[in-house]
C-alpha cells in the first residue's frame, strides 16, 4: 500500500493544488461541472501529451518521457498522471483570475491561454534541469536542445493550442463566471504566484534567470491586456428588470416566457441568468429569507424587482393554478408593508393576477393551524422571500401562483426542499422513499398540481415581464458597493 500512494505524496505539488481546485469547483459550481472539469481537463492534456511523445509530434513537438526517472510514478501509456493533471488546474487559475480582473469572452480565452503559456516559459526550462532539483530527469527531446534554454519553440505554439483548448472547456464547464473576491480567485491567483515564484527561484540556481524575467513579463502582460480598455461607468446607477425566483424550476419558468438569449453565471450563493441586451435578469436565489436577503444585499436600493414564484393559499377562493399579485406584505415581524403600488396596479389591470395581500415567512407553513393562522392575520397566500426583497428598499411587485392550499397541501412534498436549496434534494428524496415508501402518490399528485402551476406562472410572469422592462430599462441590477460578483 505504501508503495500505491507513495507517487501522490511525492509529487504533492502536482496533486494537492488539483484537490483544492477540485473542493473549490464543487463548493461554487457542484458535482457534476467539477467532475466533468476535473475529467475533460486531464483527457485534453493526456490526449496532446500522448500525441506528442507517441512520435508525431503535435502539438508540442516529439520529446520523450525517461522511465528511468518516473520508475516509481502513476503512469498511462508512458505518460506520467501527475503532469497531465497539472494542466488542469492552472488553466482553472489563470481562467479565474483574469476574470476577476475583467477579462470577458474569447479575449477571456486566448489570454488565459497566453498566460499559461507566459508560466511554462520559466517551468519547462527549469523542469528540463530536473536532475539538479527533486523533479528528477523526466524527460527530452530526441533532436537535442531547443532554442529557449533547451525547450522548443514548437513546444510553446503547443501550449497556447492545449491552453486554449482547456480555456474553451472551463467556460463550458462554468460559464462565464465573474469571481471578483471570490475564494476561487483568491486560489487561482495564489497557485500562479507559487508556481512562479518557485519555477523563478530554481531558474536562478539553476543559470535560467532570463526565463524567469521573460515568464513575468508576459504574465504581466497577460493581465494589463485583461483591464484594457476599461469598462465604461454609467453615469448613473444602473438598472434592469431583476426577477427574483427561489427555485430553479420556477426560474426555468419564467425564462421561457421571455424571448431571449441568456447568458449563465453560477456562484456560490445564487444562479444568474442574464438576456444578451441586458433588460431583464432571472436571479435563482434559494429558498427562505436568509437566501433571499443574500442576494437582495447585492442589488442598488430601489432597483426594480419582480419575485416570482409559487406559493401556498391561506384563505379560501384560491385554488391551484390561481394567480396573485402582492398589495402588500406581512412580514415574519408582524407587519404589513406596501408593494410597488403603480407597478402593481399595471400588473392587476393588464390581468397578470388578481389583487392579493401576501404573507412572507421564515419556515414553512404547511399545517392547517399555520394557515388559519394566517389568514386569520389577513394574508391570502403565503411565501418565504418576499419581506427580503422589501428589507432592501427595492422596488418591489410579487407574483404568486398557488401550489397548494389547506386542503391540498405539500405534504412529504415539503420535506425535499431545505432552507437555501434550489429545488428537491436527492438525499432527502432518497430517506423520505426509503423511510416512507407510500409517500409516491401524494408527491405524484403534488408533481401534477407543479406542472400546472409554472404553467400559469410563465404565461403570467411573461406578461409581468412585458409590462416592466419597458419601465426598467436595458441596464444591470448589481449595486457596485455591495456586489460580491462584480461587473
Amino acid at each position: 500500500m505504501p508503495g500505491v500512494i507513495a507517487p501522490g505524496l511525492s509529487r504533492w505539488y502536482s496533486f494537492l493544488p488539483l484537490v483544492v481546485v477540485a473542493l473549490v469547483v464543487w463548493r461554487r459550481h457542484g458535482t457534476r461541472p467539477a467532475l466533468a472539469l476535473l475529467a475533460g481537463g486531464w483527457v485534453i492534456a493526456f490526449s496532446a501529451e500522448w500525441a506528442s511523445t507517441a512520435g508525431y509530434g503535435v502539438p508540442f513537438g516529439v520529446y520523450h518521457y525517461r522511465l528511468a526517472g518516473l520508475a516509481r510514478d502513476w503512469l498511462v501509456a508512458g505518460i506520467p498522471v501527475f503532469d497531465s493533471l497539472s494542466f488542469t488546474w492552472l488553466a482553472y487559475s489563470t481562467y479565474t483570475v483574469l476574470g476577476g480582473i475583467g477579462a470577458r469572452g474569447p479575449r477571456r480565452l486566448v489570454l488565459g491561454a497566453l498566460m499559461m503559456v507566459g508560466l511554462d516559459l520559466v517551468v519547462d526550462p527549469v523542469a528540463l534541469r530536473g536532475a539538479h532539483w527533486f523533479l528528477g530527469s523526466i524527460y527530452s527531446y530526441p533532436r537535442g536542445a531547443g532554442a529557449w534554454f533547451g525547450v522548443t519553440w514548437l513546444n510553446y505554439v503547443g501550449w497556447f493550442v492545449v491552453g486554449l483548448a482547456l480555456q474553451l472547456w472551463l467556460r463550458l464547464c462554468l460559464g462565464e463566471t465573474r469571481p471578483s473576491r471570490s475564494l476561487g480567485l483568491w486560489v487561482g491567483a495564489l497557485l500562479i504566484v507559487l508556481v512562479y515564484l518557485q519555477s523563478a527561484l530554481l531558474a536562478l540556481l539553476l543559470g535560467v534567470g532570463p526565463a524567469a524575467l521573460a515568464a513575468l513579463a508576459v504574465l504581466l502582460l497577460s493581465a494589463g491586456l485583461a483591464r484594457w480598455p476599461k469598462p465604461q461607468i454609467p453615469d448613473r446607477p444602473p438598472r434592469a428588470l431583476l426577477v427574483a425566483c427561489a427555485l430553479g424550476s420556477e426560474a426555468r419558468a419564467v425564462r421561457a416566457a421571455i424571448p431571449a438569449r441568456w447568458e449563465r453565471n453560477r456562484t456560490a450563493e445564487m444562479v444568474r441568468w442574464t438576456t444578451v441586451d441586458a433588460r431583464v435578469e432571472v436571479w435563482e436565489t434559494g429558498m427562505g429569507q436568509a437566501a433571499a436577503r443574500a442576494a437582495a444585499a447585492q442589488v442598488a436600493p430601489g432597483s426594480p424587482v419582480l419575485v416570482a414564484g409559487v406559493a401556498g393559499a391561506c384563505a379560501p377562493g384560491w385554488e391551484p393554478g390561481s394567480v396573485g399579485v402582492a398589495r402588500s406584505v406581512l412580514t415574519p415581524d408582524g407587519v404589513w408593508v406596501a408593494a410597488d403600488p403603480d407597478r402593481t396596479i399595471r400588473l392587476v389591470a393588464a390581468g397578470a393576477g388578481r389583487e392579493c395581500r401576501l404573507g412572507s415567512v421564515e419556515e414553512i407553513a404547511d399545517g392547517l393551524e399555520a394557515r388559519a393562522a394566517l389568514a386569520s392575520a389577513g394574508v391570502d397566500l403565503v411565501e418565504m422571500e418576499t419581506a427580503a426583497w422589501l428589507g432592501r428598499g427595492c422596488a418591489v411587485v410579487a407574483l404568486r401562483v398557488v401550489l397548494d392550499t389547506p386542503g391540498r397541501p405539500l405534504g412529504p412534498a415539503g420535506s425535499l426542499l431545505r432552507m437555501g436549496g434550489r429545488g428537491p434534494a436527492a438525499d432527502l428524496a432518497l430517506k423520505l422513499l426509503a423511510s416512507h415508501p407510500g409517500a409516491i402518490p401524494s408527491l405524484i399528485e403534488v408533481g401534477s398540481r407543479q406542472r400546472v402551476a409554472l404553467r400559469a406562472l410563465r404565461r403570467s410572469a411573461g406578461l409581468a415581464v412585458g409590462l416592466l422592462s419597458e419601465v426598467a430599462g436595458p441596464q444591470p441590477t448589481v449595486d457596485p458597493a455591495s456586489s460580491a460578483v462584480g461587473r
